[in-house]
């Protein structure tokens, strides 16, 4: 799956619950996980969190709060209609740029992977970005630099893509299982390198 690039990315993202569910439940900073606690992080509904994960428990992917099978949960997520999209720029020198900006925003794909497993060489810049924020973005990216295929990808999704964002470097960065879910949906080398992420995280 790969995301969609569209020019217009001033349309507020899709909210995919599911994917909340996964995203919440497979959290390696929750020490006592409950189908209430995902429910709640998720901001679903107990009734919608209970049905996601009772498909999963009956797959064998887990039981109750343990992930039995985590590679088989990923690729359950990865293998989902991936809803993002995306627009590209390039700047002569997007890492002064994003140092500079005060607007919030989270890394992930190549750069994400290299700051955390240092497997992929970062090749390019995807950040996901806040709706409120997309004109911004690309009155500062254009102003700098030149829209279409480039060094920096800018991506929109459900605002819940932020949970658990962490700071590595002081680089802001998606969680480890977003961070994951992603490289699996770019594959090749990024599929390796989520292989390695995931070990390290959840084995």
């Amino acid at each position: 799956m790969k995301v969609i690039e569209k020019n217009d990315i001033s349309r507020p993202p899709y909210v995919d619950k599911v994917e909340r569910i996964y995203r919440v439940f497979l959290s390696r900073e929750i020490k006592k996980m409950s189908w209430y606690r995902v429910a709640e992080e998720a901001e679903v509904a107990f009734g919608w969190t209970h049905k996601v994960l009772r498909n999963l428990e009956n797959d064998g992917i887990i039981k109750g709060s343990i992930i039995k099978d985590p590679k088989a949960l990923f690729k359950r997520w990865a293998d989902r209609k991936d809803q993002r999209v995306y627009r590209e720029y390039h700047t002569q020198n997007p890492a002064k740029i994003l140092k500079n900006t005060e607007m919030d925003y989270a890394l992930t794909g190549y750069y994400a992977e290299n700051l955390i497993g240092h497997y992929v060489f970062p090749r390019y810049y995807e950040l996901y970005i806040h709706s409120m924020d997309a004109a911004n973005w690309h009155s500062l990216l254009s102003g700098n630099g030149y829209v279409g295929k480039g060094n920096l990808q800018i991506i929109l999704a459900d605002e819940h893509v932020f949970f658990e964002k962490a700071d590595v470097d002081g680089w802001p960065t998606v969680s480890i299982q977003q961070l994951i879910v992603d490289l699996y949906r770019e594959g090749a080398e990024c599929a390796e390198a989520a292989d390695l992420l995931l070990m390290r995280a959840y084995q």
